[in-house]
Formats: C-alpha cells, structure tokens, sequence
C-alpha cells in the first residue's frame, strides 16, 4: 500500500494523544490526580482521539482498496485487528468485569475497516450514508440508545459503530481530494511519528499495561 506522509503524520499524533491520555486517566484511577473526566476538556478529549484514528481509516482505505476491494489485504487486517480487539475485551473483563470493553475504539475500527472497504467505491453511497448518520444522530436524535438498552452498560471504553462510522465515511469521501495534492501526499514524516503510525496496533495493545504497571509502582513508592 502506498504510504502518505500527511496520514502517517496525522495517525502518528493521534497515537500520542492516546497515550497521554491514557497517561492521564490512569493517574487518576491511582488517585494520583483528581481531574473529572467525565465533562469538559476531558470529555471532549477522548472523542476527538476516537475520530482521529477513524478518519485515518477512512484515509488509508482510498490508497487499499481502490479501485478495487483488495480482498487478501481485508481478510489480513481483520484478522489482525480482530484479534486486538479479542485480546481487548478479554484483558479489560478480567481486570474490570464490570466495564468490560465489549465494543470499543478497536473494535469500531474493524467494523469501520470492513463496512468502508464495501463503500470506498461507491462514493454517493459513502456521501449519502454518512449525511444520513449525521441527521439520524445529531439533528433528528436518534442516538446509541434508541438501539438496544444493552448497549448502555458501562465500558471502559465505548465507541459504538453508529454513529461514529461517519468519520470514516468522511475519510473515504474525502481521501481522494487530499490525495490529488502532492504537497500533502509527499509531505515528510518525522521518523518517530512514521514509526508509530506504522506500529499503531502494537501500540494500542501494549502500551496501556506498561503505563499503568509503571504508574502504579511510582504511587506505591511515593506512598
């Protein structure tokens, strides 16, 4: 796949959003801050992260899977990303049981991948779908929890499929004009966010667990 500079760029700073982020929540479970994350800048916060790395994957599937589904490429990714999200839901049910990750962030990227991947090709419907998503959700109100009940238990992390599969229609419907400029396509990506886009999914496992393991044993130090 071909690479852009400007979506390496902007995939490997939503990673360090994450992070720090991550970073933050975590001391704040530990006691070690007392910041309300459930309104104002760190409410906000989380969710731009959310659509960043979602809007990516509208991004990227203009350079996969046009002008065909690259099927060998789909099957690989959702494997790989299925198998993220597994371990996900797994690790979050044993360490918090009570607010499991049954359908989070990755688990939105693989439906995303999937369901955009079926689009990506057919941009009036990828335009249409996604004015649709923003009317039903956002101007008529017809939010996650009309849905199911269900699906309002608490999560650790929550970021349904509807109506967030927007951002990555507006990837998808997007992609293409930022592809005609070469000045965003050929931009130069500073070798440590190049990196991090390219490990983003290692990341997104692996650095949560070294976080919180190296946060919690600096507060049993200082306690």
């Amino acid at each position: 796949m071909m690479r852009a500079g400007y979506l390496d760029n902007l995939r490997g700073i939503a990673v360090i959003m994450m992070i720090i982020f991550h970073a933050s929540y975590d001391m704040r479970m530990l006691g070690m801050v007392q910041w309300d994350f459930s309104q104002g800048f760190w409410w906000v916060w989380p969710r731009v992260i959310a659509f960043t790395f979602l809007f990516c994957v509208g991004l990227s599937l203009n350079y996969t899977h046009v002008p065909k589904i690259n099927w060998q490429s789909l099957k690989k990714r959702t494997f790989q990303i299925g198998g993220g999200a597994l371990i996900i839901s797994l690790g979050s049910y044993y360490f918090a049981p009570n607010q499991w990750v049954y359908f989070g962030t990755l688990h939105c990227i693989l439906a995303g991948s999937f369901f955009g991947a079926l689009v990506v090709n057919k941009r009036p419907m990828a335009w249409s779908l996604m004015f649709l998503i923003i009317f039903f959700q956002y101007a008529a109100g017809y939010d996650i929890k009309w849905l199911s009940s269900l699906l309002q238990r608490p999560s650790l992390d929550f970021i349904p499929i509807y109506p967030w599969f927007w951002a990555v229609l507006l990837g998808i419907v997007i992609g293409p004009y930022l592809s005609k400029s070469h000045q965003l396509t050929e931009m130069r990506s500073p070798p440590f966010l190049r990196v991090l886009a390219t490990h983003s999914l290692k990341i997104y496992l692996l650095h949560q667990p070294i976080i919180f393991g190296t946060l919690w044993i600096i507060n049993a130090l200082n306690s």
